[in-house]
C-alpha cells in the first residue's frame, strides 16, 4: 500500500512542480565555485542562507536546494554529471589536525575519484559550447589536484571542505549556473531520460505493467536515527531473501518508474516539515491525495498537539471544546470549510531505522473526516479535570517515562499501536495503561496528564462493552469500589495535612499510595485508625468526617481484597478527581492550573 500511495502522490506533487522532473534530483548546496573562461577557481563563495530562528533567537546559515542532474546510488566510485562532491571535484583530502590538503590516501580513493569524474563530465560533455560549459570542461582538463594543495580558494573554506557540497558559476555572475534548466548539459539530461528503449525485465507489482525492474532503490534521507547517507525501503542484500533466481530488488518487481515516484515523493514529504513530524525514534508522515493538502496535514497535526506556536495551540484548544462538546452529544465534528476536503483520501505512516534499511512501522488510510474526528474524539477522551486543554501524544509518551530520564524512549510498536488507537478510533494498547499505573505508583505523582491517559484508556473498555464511562469531574454518583477507594484515599490525605502544623515532608500518598491502589484491604484499616488521630487536629474535620462517610456509605462494608489494572486506574482517577475538587473550593482562581499532585 505505501509504495503506490506514494507513487499516486508523485503524479500530485509533479503536477505542482513540487518534485524534481524524470533525470534529475534535489540536491543541498553550501558554496559556489566561481570559475574564469580558463578554468581556473578565482574564488568559492559560501551561497548558505539563514535559516528560521531558534527559541533563543538566533539563526543557523542552511544550505540552498539545487536541481542536478540525477545523483548516483551505487556504492562504490562512480561520478555524476556535474559532480558536488569535493572528492570527486578535486581530488584532495584534507587533514584536520595538520589543516593541509593531500592527494594520497592509503587506497588511493582521491585519486580514483576525480579521475572518474573527469571522465565522466568530459564525455557527457562533448562538443558543448556555450561559455560555463567550456570553463568547466577547462577547469576539469587543467586541473592537477597534486599541483592545488596550497590553492588559497581552499585554503580559505578548509575547515568547511569535507561536509561542503558545491556548484559552479562563471567569475562574477552567481546568478548563471552550470546546472541552469535552459543550459546545455540540462538539456541533454532531459532529452536523455525520456529518450532510449526501455529493458523489460518483467511485470511491476505496483502498476501491473511490462516494465524495467529497478535493481536498487533510491536511499530515503532524514529519517532520525538512521544513517546520514540515507536508508532503503526496500532492498534485499543476502541470498537467504532471495526467491526464483532473483537477486537483490529484482525481487520486489518494482519498476524504475515507480521507484523513482515513491523515493521522490517520500523524501520531499520528509523534508518538508509540513509534512513529517517526530517522536523519539519514529519518523511520520502525513499527506492527502489532493493538490495543495496543507489545509488537512496542518489541521490534523495540530489536534495530535504537534503544533508549537501558542496562538495556535490556543486555536486549537478552541476547536477541541467544540469537537468535545459535539461528540458528546452524538454530533460529528463539522469541517464544512473551502480548504478542507473530509472526503480526500488521507495517509499517516511511521517509519524507524534498522541498520542500513528503514521498517515501516504503521500505515492508515482513511478519510480525512474519519481520521480528524477520530483524532478528536481522542482528545475528548483525555480531557479531565485541571487544565482542560489538548494533551499531544510527545507529552504522552513523556509521562510513560521515568521522570529525570534523558535517553528512554518509547518501543516504535507502541507508539504505532497508540496511533492506531487514535486515529482508527479503537481501543488504546494495554501496555499504555500499565507503564502510567506503573509510574503513577513509583513517582508518587498523577499529573492532568497521566490522569487523562488513564480516562480514556478505561473509558474506550468501557465505551465498547457498553458500561458506564467516567466522568471528566468528580462524580459523586460513581458507585465503584475502585474510584470510592481512590476517593477516600484523597480525603483521608487531606485530614492528615489539615492536622498538621507544618508542610509534611511526607504523606500516606508517599508510604501507602502503590498498596492501597493494589490491595485496598490490606492498607485502608490502617489509615481508617490513624485518621480517627489526625481528625482532632483537623480544623474541618466535621466536612471531612462527613465526606468520610458519605464514601464509606457507598463503598459498604468491606474493601476489596486486590484491584485489576483497569480499577487501579479508576482508583488513580478517583484519587486525582477528588484532590481537583479539593483544590477547586479552595481556591477557584487558580483551576486552570496544571500542578501534579
Amino acid at each position: 500500500m505505501l509504495i503506490s500511495a506514494l507513487n499516486d502522490y508523485y503524479d500530485i506533487l509533479a503536477e505542482e512542480g513540487a518534485v524534481t522532473q524524470p533525470g534529475t534530483s534535489s540536491q543541498k548546496i553550501t558554496h559556489m565555485i566561481m570559475l574564469r573562461p580558463d578554468g581556473t577557481i578565482s574564488d568559492i563563495i559560501d551561497a548558505r542562507k539563514p535559516g528560521q530562528p531558534d527559541k533563543k533567537g538566533k539563526t543557523k546559515l542552511e544550505p540552498i536546494e539545487a536541481v542536478l542532474p540525477e545523483r548516483t546510488q551505487k556504492p562504490g566510485i562512480d561520478a555524476n554529471i556535474i559532480e558536488h562532491r569535493p572528492l570527486y571535484i578535486f581530488g584532495l583530502n584534507y587533514d584536520k589536525q595538520s589543516n593541509t590538503f593531500t592527494p594520497e590516501d592509503r587506497t588511493d580513493k582521491a585519486k580514483k575519484s576525480h579521475n572518474c569524474f573527469a571522465e565522466a563530465n568530459l564525455n557527457f560533455t562533448e562538443g558543448m559550447t556555450s561559455d560555463i560549459v567550456t570553463a568547466y570542461r577547462n577547469f576539469i582538463k587543467n586541473w592537477a589536484p597534486e599541483n592545488e594543495t596550497e590553492n588559497p580558494c581552499l585554503l580559505n573554506i578548509a575547515k568547511e571542505y569535507p561536509g561542503a557540497y558545491y556548484i559552479f558559476c562563471p567569475d562574477g555572475h552567481p546568478e548563471i549556473t552550470l546546472h541552469s534548466e535552459n543550459g546545455e548539459i540540462m538539456q541533454k539530461v532531459k532529452t536523455s531520460a525520456g529518450s532510449g528503449d526501455q529493458k523489460i525485465d518483467g511485470v511491476c507489482s505496483v502498476t501491473g505493467e511490462p516494465s524495467e525492474i529497478a535493481k536498487i532503490h533510491d536511499k530515503i534521507k532524514g529519517i532520525r536515527g538512521g544513517q546520514a547517507s540515507g536508508g532503503l525501503i526496500v532492498s534485499f542484500n543476502d541470498s537467504a531473501f532471495e526467491s526464483y533466481g532473483k537477486s537483490q530488488s529484482y525481487n520486489s518487481s518494482v519498476s524504475k518508474t515507480v521507484m523513482k515516484h515513491y523515493t521522490e515523493a517520500l523524501n520531499y514529504l520528509i523534508g518538508d516539515p509540513d509534512h513529517h513530524e517526530y517522536l523519539d525514534d519514529l519518523t511520520i508522515v502525513f499527506w492527502a491525495m489532493k493538490k495543495n493538502d496543507s489545509a488537512e496535514t496542518e489541521l490534523l497535526m495540530s489536534m495530535l498537539g504537534f503544533g508549537s506556536d501558542k496562538a495556535e495551540e490556543k486555536e486549537t484548544n478552541r476547536m477541541l471544546t467544540n469537537a468535545a462538546a459535539e461528540l458528546s452529544k452524538g454530533i460529528s465534528v463539522d469541517l464544512s470549510t473551502d480548504d478542507i476536503d473530509e472526503n480526500v483520501t488521507f495517509y499517516v505512516a511511521g517509519f524507524a531505522p534498522n541498520n542500513s534499511r528503514i521498517a515501516q512501522k504503521f500505515i492508515y488510510r482513511d478519510k480525512f473526516g474519519n481520521i480528524f474526528e477520530n483524532a478528536a474524539r481522542h482528545q475528548a477522551d483525555m480531557l479531565i479535570d485541571g487544565p482542560q486543554k489538548q494533551i499531544s501524544i510527545w507529552r504522552m509518551l513523556r509521562e510513560m517515562k521515568a521522570p529525570n530520564s534523558k535517553s528512554e524512549k518509547a518501543a516504535p510498536p507502541v507508539i504505532a499501536a497508540i496511533f492506531g488507537a487514535i486515529l482508527n478510533g479503537t481501543r488504546y494498547p494495554d501496555a499504555l495503561l500499565e507503564t502510567i499505573i506503573r509510574r503513577v505508583k513509583v513517582d508518587k505523582t498523577i499529573n492532568y496528564v497521566r490522569a487523562g491517559i488513564i480516562k480514556a484508556h478505561i473509558n474506550r473498555t468501557a465505551r465498547l462493552n457498553k458500561k458506564e464511562e467516567i466522568k471528566v469531574s468528580l462524580d459523586k454518583t460513581n458507585t465503584n469500589e475502585a474510584y470510592l477507594c481512590g476517593r477516600l484515599f484523597a480525603v483521608l490525605e487531606r485530614i492528615q495535612q489539615n492536622a498538621a502544623d507544618t508542610k509534611l515532608n511526607k504523606t500516606i500518598k508517599d508510604s501507602y499510595f502503590a498498596s492501597a491502589c493494589s490491595r485496598p484491604s490490606t492498607v485502608f484499616p490502617k489509615l481508617m485508625k490513624l485518621a480517627q488521630y489526625h481528625l482532632r487536629k483537623d480544623e474541618y474535620a466535621k466536612s471531612n468526617n462527613i465526606l468520610m462517610g458519605e464514601i464509606i456509605d457507598l463503598l459498604g462494608t468491606e474493601f476489596p481484597s486486590t484491584l485489576s489494572l483497569q480499577d487501579q486506574g479508576r482508583f488513580a482517577i478517583g484519587y486525582y478527581q477528588q484532590v481537583q475538587d479539593f483544590f477547586k473550593k479552595k481556591n477557584n482562581e487558580n483551576n486552570n492550573t496544571e500542578g501534579e499532585i
